[in-house]
């Protein structure tokens, strides 16, 4: 996998920060920055995330957001998979990169070397009443490559082969956003989005555990292009429209468009309820064959204030499916989340999935996964407005066919063992 970092990206923002600072002079004194908290919220920023005008003493950056994350990791394989034997078959495999020595994983692919997974700056201007925004996630490291090479190549989900060249690599999120004047606001976005989609998303300071489960690696978009629309109805309920190209392309490969809508409820402070549809066509130069998906992720807690569970659901069927056009195919599964507490520092996460792939659509091998991680996430503040994070991680994934490598044997076993360690700062 031929990488393609763009470090400009990350000198051209450091050098604009700068240079506006020496501009606009303030008189107001910076202020400490906030420590960051664990997960990272989601995709949109919150209205309490850490502020450049306050940063930096400049009036003219209040209300733009920003905060990062450098990311790496060290994983062992008991299978030892041959690196050149993999990649002699990434033909076969659905998710694409170079050395792949740890399979059935998105991000964490590389077996017994350090690796910078990824660095990210995001930016964003959260819109006032009538008035218009922006987001903008510039990123680099190897989770970049194997997105676009995934895209490029995959099986499935995938299919439609859409290519991510040049400077869009490191574009992981570019949007402009407009909150009309509409009752509460009504918030739309438009641009390159990350996929709302899941209970996990690409950066791991996001996620409950390092490792991406099945669900975000085989289940679900990358990312969309479209538009977003977002109504917050109380401070309890909102609803979304995305209408988008399709998955994982920037320009569509037919002439329909997909679309879904989405809804997030919190009935009781203990209780969060989220909703999400897609449906569309997927496969190039047609526009009869549609792909549904279902996916809702229930969170409960915390329980004593220590203990916190999440369930995740989703399913997927497709119409018709090349290159007979006569079979339709389906995926489906659970996984559950517990998170637990021991005190400020310490909060280990397990995780138990259950996917099945019956048709191999997804995966590329008709199967049922099962898997089972361990995360022991660790938080440690190395100085004021950031965090670190270290997070072992044990890891034994099982499957009702012959998926794994073992040595140089390509896919000759059915369970593969899998121990490490990552590294998260967070700023």
């Amino acid at each position: 996998m031929k990488q393609n970092i763009t470090r400009a990206s990350f000198s051209i923002l450091i050098s604009a920060v700068g240079i506006g600072a020496a501009y606009a002079q303030s008189t107001e004194a910076p202020k400490p920055a906030a420590t960051p908290t664990w997960p990272v919220a989601g995709i949109w920023m919150p209205n309490d995330a850490k502020d450049l005008g306050v940063l930096t003493g400049q009036s003219w950056l209040s209300g733009v957001k920003v905060r990062g994350w450098v990311d790496g990791y060290y994983v062992v394989n008991r299978n030892r998979p041959d690196r050149a034997t993999v990649d002699a078959n990434q033909g076969t495999s659905v998710v694409k990169g170079s050395n792949v020595s740890v399979e059935g994983r998105t991000f964490d692919i590389q077996r017994s070397r350090p690796s910078l997974s990824l660095a990210e700056v995001e930016i964003e201007k959260i819109p006032e009443r009538g008035g218009f925004g922006f987001k903008l996630d510039l990123a680099a490291g190897k989770t970049q490559g194997v997105i676009a090479d995934t895209i490029g190549g995959a099986l499935g989900p995938a299919a439609s082969r859409s290519t991510t060249v040049g400077p869009g690599r490191n574009i992981q999120h570019a949007s402009v956003s407009y909150l009309a004047p509409i009752g509460n606001g009504l918030r739309i976005d438009a641009g390159k989005l990350v996929t709302h989609i899941g209970a996990e998303t690409i950066e791991t300071a996001k996620n409950w555990n390092y490792s991406h489960g099945f669900f975000y690696t085989y289940a679900i978009p990358f990312q969309d292009t479209g538009v977003r629309m977002n109504y917050a109805w109380s401070d309890t309920l909102y609803t979304e429209l995305y209408v988008v190209q399709g998955w994982n392309v920037t320009r569509d490969n037919n002439p329909s468009k997909t679309w879904g809508p989405s809804i997030g409820w919190t009935p009781i402070p203990w209780l969060s309820i989220v909703a999400n549809y897609l449906q569309g066509a997927e496969q190039n130069d047609n526009n009869a064959n549609k792909r549904k998906l279902f996916d809702t992720q229930i969170t409960a807690g915390p329980f004593f204030e220590r203990l916190t569970l999440m369930l995740n659901y989703d399913r997927g069927t497709e119409q018709r499916v090349p290159p007979t056009n006569t079979t339709d195919v389906s995926w489906s599964g659970t996984t559950l989340y517990a998170r637990y507490k021991i005190n400020d520092r310490f909060e280990p996460t397990l995780r138990i999935e259950h996917y099945r792939d019956p048709d191999g659509f997804t995966t590329g091998v008709p199967q049922t996964l099962r898997g089972y991680s361990l995360t022991w996430n660790t938080k440690f503040i190395p100085s004021p407005g950031a965090m670190l994070m270290i997070r072992p991680e044990i890891r034994y994934d099982k499957s009702s066919a012959n998926f794994f490598t073992n040595g140089s044997n390509f896919r000759s076993r059915n369970s593969q063992l899998t121990y490490g360690i990552g590294a998260t700062y967070i700023f």
